[in-house]
């Protein structure tokens, strides 16, 4: 009976982890976000509606998280928590992706000027702005 048990407890986890491969799995971290690029420049974020966005760093070794984000004035803002990895990885290289579902998106991380600039985050926070790349 335990090895069925086991087995089946294997299957589950095999199941459950396969979607990470291409990115995170709820508080799982993943790799590369695979999806269409979109091309077209992005001027006004209003249109999205998920709670997360998946957020790719480290192109060199992808590294993928979902993290919750605002928009304001059209504009795009994460919040990358103090010992977080991936806050680590976009102040050494600030090239991300996001994926809002099949879609893909090439942006760059801009610290914004100062903690307390947006009244919704905390002022004790620095917040990314996440702009078009240069090549778009």
């Amino acid at each position: 009976m335990k090895k069925i048990q086991l087995k089946l407890l294997i299957v589950v986890l095999a199941v459950l982890t396969l979607p990470a491969c291409g990115g995170p799995l709820f508080f799982i971290p993943g790799g590369r976000l695979e999806g269409e690029v979109e091309t077209k420049p992005v001027t006004d974020w209003s249109f999205v509606t998920e709670r997360f966005v998946e957020l790719e760093t480290r192109p060199a070794d992808p590294y993928s998280v979902l993290v919750e984000y605002i928009v304001k004035d059209g504009m795009l803002y994460i919040d990358p928590a103090e010992g977080r990895r991936w806050r680590d990885y976009i102040r050494a290289d600030p090239q991300v992706k996001i994926r809002f579902g099949t879609k893909v998106y090439l942006r760059t991380a801009v610290l914004v000027d100062s903690p307390g600039q947006l009244e919704e985050f905390s002022e004790s926070r620095y917040i990314y702005r996440l702009d078009p790349r240069e090549n778009e």
